[in-house]
C-alpha cells in the first residue's frame, strides 16, 4: 500500500510537470511557426521595397508597374493576414499599403510611390519589431522548456533515490520483524513443549503469521486445558484411591476390633449389671459406664470411617448434603491440625436432596477445610473456629465454609483459584486445591467464590443449583 500510493504521488508530480512540458512544447511550435510566418512576409517586404525602390528612380512609371506593386503588396498582405491575430499593430499598416496602392493607381506620382515606400518601411520596422519579441518569447519559452525539462529529471532522480531509500529501510524493517516475530515463535512453541505456561506470544501482525501466532497461542491453550484436566483427574483419582485404601484398612481395623470391643462391652455390660445388684454408693458405677461409652465411640468412629471412604459412582446420584458434610467434619477432625480448632456445623434442615457427585462435593469440603486449619494456626488473641453452614436460596443451596483466621489481601484472593498459585511453603502445598475446587465446582455447573479481610477471616461460599432434586 505504501509502495503504491508512493508510486500514486511520484506519478502524479511527473504528470503536473509533463503538462507543463508539453504546453512550453506546444508554445515554442507556435512561435516557429510565427517566426517563419515573420520572416517569410519580411522577405515578401523587403523584395517589394528594393523594386519600388529601382522603378522610383526611373524617368516614367508605366501603368504596368502599377498592377506589379498591386500584386507585391497583395503577396506581402497574404504573408501577413495570418499573423493580424496575434499582432492587430500590423493591421493598420496593410490598411496603408491598400490607401496607397489606390492612391497610386488614381494619381500615378512620385508622390504616390514616397507615400507608398515610406509605409512598407514602417511595415517593414514593424515586422522587425514583431520577429525581434516573437524570437525573444521563444527563448524565454525554450528557457521554461528547458527549466522544465531539468526539473523533471532532477525530480525523478531525488524522488527515485528517496523511494530506494525509505523503501529499502521499510522492506529491511519488514523483514527483521518478519524474522524476530518467526524467531519469537519458534522459540514460544519450543518452550512450551518444555512446559512453559505463561502469558500467550502477542498478536501484532494482520497477516499470515499473525495467524501462527494465534495459532500457537490455541495450541498453548488446548494444552493448558487438557494439562489442567489431566490433573484434575489424577487428583481426583488419588483422592479415591486414598479413601479406598483408608476405608480398606479401616475395615480391616474395624473387622480385628470388633471381637474385642464386643467382648470389652460384654464384660463392661456385665459390670455395670452386677454393679446395679450392689447397694447404692458403690465407685464402680461410673467404670462401667466409661468402659461402655469408649467402645460405643469406638465402633462410631470405625461407622463413620467406613461410610465416608464408602466407594461412590463417578455419576451424579441423589444424596444428602447434611449427612455428608457431618461425615466430613467429623473424619477431618482426626487431623492434627483441627486440635485446637473449634467445628462449629449450621445446617438447615430444610435442604433438599441434591444430585450430585458425592465424591466431588467430599474433596471440595476437605480442601476447604484444611485451608481454613492453615489458615488457623497460630491464631492465639481468639479462639480458632470453623463453621459450616447451608442454606436453601432461591436457585438452590448455598454452602458456607468460614474461619477466623489470618485472611488474604486483595491481590492474594485474585489469584486464589488459579493452579500453582500458593502462599504455602513447598513442603505443605502445591496451589492445587483450591484451583481442583473451583474445577470440580464449575464443571457440573454450579458455582465457588472467595471473600477474606486480613485479620478477621475469609468465607468460601458454594451455590449448588437444584436442576433435579426431591424433598430431603
Amino acid at each position: 500500500m505504501s509502495l503504491m500510493t508512493y508510486i500514486g504521488i511520484v506519478g502524479v508530480v511527473l504528470s503536473h510537470e509533463r503538462t507543463k512540458l508539453l504546453h512550453y512544447s506546444m508554445e515554442l511550435e507556435k512561435a516557429y511557426a510565427e517566426e517563419n510566418a515573420l520572416a517569410k512576409a519580411s522577405y515578401a517586404v523587403s523584395h517589394s521595397m528594393l523594386k519600388w525602390q529601382e522603378k522610383f528612380f526611373s524617368l516614367n512609371l508605366a501603368p504596368a508597374f502599377e498592377e506589379q506593386i498591386a500584386l507585391d503588396v497583395e503577396l506581402a498582405q497574404a504573408g501577413i493576414t495570418g499573423l493580424t491575430e496575434s499582432y492587430p499593430q500590423l493591421a493598420a499598416d496593410i490598411a496603408h499599403l491598400n490607401r496607397d496602392v489606390e492612391r497610386l493607381r488614381v494619381e500615378p506620382t512620385r508622390s504616390s510611390m514616397i507615400w507608398l515606400r515610406d509605409h512598407g518601411r514602417a511595415l517593414s520596422d514593424h515586422l522587425d519589431q514583431v520577429t525581434r519579441q516573437v524570437r525573444m518569447h521563444r527563448s524565454i519559452l525554450w528557457d521554461r522548456y528547458r527549466n522544465v525539462y531539468d526539473s523533471m529529471t532532477l525530480i525523478a532522480v531525488i524522488m527515485g533515490l528517496m523511494g530506494a531509500v525509505f523503501f529499502g529501510a521499510l522492506m529491511t524493517l519488514f523483514l527483521t520483524r518478519l524474522a524476530w516475530d518467526i524467531k519469537r515463535l519458534a522459540e514460544r512453541s519450543l518452550e512450551i513443549v518444555s512446559g512453559y505456561r505463561g502469558p500467550a506470544v502477542p498478536v501484532t501482525r494482520d497477516d499470515e503469521v499473525g495467524d501462527l501466532m494465534e495459532a500457537v497461542n490455541r495450541m498453548q491453550h488446548e494444552l493448558r486445558a487438557r494439562e489442567q484436566q489431566l490433573e484434575v483427574s489424577r487428583e481426583q483419582h488419588f483422592h479415591k484411591e486414598k479413601m479406598a485404601a483408608i476405608g480398606s484398612l479401616a475395615a480391616a481395623v474395624a473387622h480385628e476390633i470388633n471381637n474385642p470391643i464386643a467382648a470389652i462391652a460384654g464384660i463392661a455390660q456385665t459390670m455395670k449389671d452386677s454393679e446395679s445388684d450392689q447397694p447404692a454408693g458403690g465407685s464402680g458405677s461410673s467404670a462401667s459406664d466409661m468402659i461402655l461409652e469408649q467402645a460405643k465411640r469406638i465402633t462410631s468412629i470405625s461407622r463413620q470411617i467406613a461410610e465416608l471412604t464408602a466407594p461412590h459412582p463417578p455419576t451424579p446420584e441423589l444424596l444428602d448434603l447434611n449427612a455428608l458434610v457431618r461425615n466430613t467434619c467429623r473424619f477431618i477432625t482426626y487431623d492434627k491440625r483441627f486440635r485446637a480448632v473449634e467445628m462449629i456445623l449450621e445446617l438447615d434442615s430444610q435442604i433438599p436432596a441434591l444430585e450430585a457427585v458425592a465424591d466431588h462435593l467430599t474433596q471440595v469440603l476437605m480442601n476447604l477445610l484444611i485451608n481454613a486449619a492453615d489458615a488457623l494456626e497460630g491464631i492465639t488473641t481468639r479462639k480458632p473456629a470453623i463453621y459450616v453452614e447451608t442454606h436453601v436460596t432461591e436457585s438452590g443451596v448455598l454452602l458456607v465454609v468460614k474461619d477466623n483466621g489470618k485472611g488474604m489481601d486483595t491481590d492474594v484472593l485474585a489469584h486464589v483459584f488459579e493452579e500453582s498459585f500458593t502462599t504455602k511453603p513447598p513442603d505443605r502445598g502445591r496451589g492445587l486445591g483450591l484451583f481442583l475446587c473451583k474445577s470440580l465446582i464449575e464443571g457440573s455447573g454450579n458455582r465457588i467464590e472467595m471473600e477474606s479481610t486480613p485479620g478477621f477471616g475469609t468465607i468460601a461460599r458454594i451455590h449448588l443449583t437444584l436442576a433435579n432434586h426431591t424433598g430431603a
